[in-house]
């Protein structure tokens, strides 16, 4: 018995430890709201994603009604979709290098100017499918920049240390919009129609824009500069810097499974989305209210299931949770598939919103805390690519929609999403093997003063290690760490 008392004590001490560190709290989940460039990021985002969420129910439910068609409704999610495979990546890697709010405040302003074209052909009586098409095209484009650039922001507003819960909170107003956006796109349809309902969604769109306008500019980004009389520091093109940005993912085995499982819940699950107002037509026989009340009951469950998150601080937590958020989510709308009540239908909306809640929350803050400043914006652009594959899966989902019906697609879709999840996390060791330590690598800062990755005495919290830059290493922008020609300067 007394052998065993020390290994007890150390870890009810090592519990309280890990219970004090940032984010492991119900106050410090709230922490980031104390800086006012993330509280001003915090409400333009929520602006953003309510309009967002308007719009696919608006869209589906509006080309359902022009063209009869689950295929063409499913093209219109694949025109929301199909510029993100070039816009992530490219404005990821962009937005290393340039200002991101002008690139959030200008995306804004033309998502303004094309929903206000599609309302004014709609009120005008020549509303038309491709007029929804090009406009879904512009808005996936929209979203590819405004994305990657966002989410990169929240380390520089909050800090290295406040990464987890910033995203939680971003997850919340996220999850809240996806309630309210659904409801209110589900009134407005049934108040005024296709046209009534683009004018409200012209008007949300406005509001996200303005709102991107009080964004005040992050804290200063330390970037190296030249020495009058030195040679100028070497800048790597835009070709290189993607080329970087894959080198760097591929090294490490977590980030890897994290993306290539998000092409995956992107091309089987996720296109479900585009099919519910097909689903609520015919098999649930209900109309845009209670189909707004379907997209709102994912948001729901997404959202009760953002409070459970900031308990998953260590980074095996976060992948586990990843994982098996993912399966949830899978095995929730295999049910719905098969599902005929409206009530069963809402209640297993709620459990796929809660899987994928927590599939959402870690992909971002398993990338965000394993990779360094300079690579962030890069991993999430690929993450975005990865999110660019669901014109695949809306092509597919529409194509079996019409061949063996609305249920029978879903299900089949779903099933083979969870399969792919459950072999590509083993593979990855997504399940445990792999999710210990956070890798430091060369260039790479350990120190949270430095904006870099996480430590304590010399070793990461899960015990990896540091790897300080030695004399003649790279930084992560190219140049010697030793360099006596270079200095630093801040940007904005």
């Amino acid at each position: 018995m007394t052998s065993r008392r020390p290994a007890l004590a150390v870890r009810v001490a090592s519990a309280y430890t890990l219970a004090r560190r940032p984010g492991g709290t119900i106050h410090e989940s709230f922490a980031p709201l104390a800086s006012p460039g993330f509280r001003t990021l915090w409400i333009s985002t929520f602006a953003w994603n309510v309009a967002r969420w308007m719009e696919m129910t608006i869209t589906s439910w509006t080309a359902l009604q022009l063209t009869g068609s689950p295929w063409l409704v499913g093209m219109v999610a694949v025109a929301r979709a199909a510029a993100l495979p070039v816009s992530g990546p490219i404005m990821g890697a962009l937005s290393d290098r340039i200002d991101r709010l002008q690139m959030i405040r200008s995306s804004g302003c033309v998502n303004v100017i094309v929903m206000a074209s599609v309302a004014a052909s709609l009120v005008a009586g020549h509303g038309a499918y491709w007029q929804l098409l090009l406009g879904c095209l512009w808005l996936g484009a929209s979203w590819g920049i405004d994305w990657p650039v966002r989410r990169s922001l929240l380390p520089e507003y909050v800090g290295p240390e406040r990464v987890l819960p910033a995203i939680v909170l971003d997850n919340v107003a996220f999850n809240v919009a996806r309630v309210a956006g659904p409801l209110i796109a589900g009134a407005a349809l049934e108040a005024w129609g296709a046209a009534g309902a683009y004018v409200v969604l012209t008007i949300s769109f406005l509001v996200a824009s303005l709102s991107a306008w009080t964004l005040a500019s992050p804290p200063a980004r330390t970037v190296p500069v030249r020495v009058p009389g030195s040679a100028p520091p070497h800048r790597p093109s835009l070709w290189s810097d993607l080329r970087d940005g894959f080198d760097y993912v591929r090294a490490d085995p977590v980030v890897s499974g994290v993306i290539i499982i998000s092409l995956v819940m992107n091309i089987l699950l996720y296109p479900y989305d585009s099919m519910l107002s097909v689903f609520a037509d015919g098999v649930l026989h209900v109309g845009p209210v209670e189909l707004g009340a379907l997209g709102a009951a994912t948001g729901v469950g997404a959202a009760c299931s953002v409070f459970l998150q900031p308990l998953f601080r260590s980074t095996r937590a976060q992948g586990l949770a990843f994982i098996i958020g993912s399966i949830v989510g899978g095995v929730a709308l295999v049910l719905f598939s098969v599902s005929s009540g409206y009530v069963v239908a809402l209640i297993l909306l709620f459990v796929v919103g809660a899987g994928t809640s927590s599939f959402g929350t870690m992909q971002s803050s398993i990338i965000l805390s394993r990779c360094s400043p300079a690579m962030r914006g890069r991993a999430l652009g690929l993450v975005t690519l990865a999110i660019g594959s669901a014109p695949i899966g809306s092509l597919q989902l529409g194509f079996l929609a019409d061949t063996v019906g609305v249920s029978l697609a879903i299900g089949i879709s779903s099933a083979l999403s969870l399969v792919l999840v459950i072999v590509v996390g083993m593979h990855f060791g997504m399940f445990g093997r792999n999710l210990v330590g956070v890798p430091v690598r060369a260039g790479e800062s350990p120190s949270p003063a430095a904006g870099g990755l996480p430590h304590d005495g010399g070793a990461t919290p899960d015990g990896v290690v540091d790897a300080s830059p030695k004399r003649g290493m790279k930084t992560p922008d190219g140049v010697a760490a030793d360099n006596p020609d270079v200095t630093a300067t801040q940007v904005r």
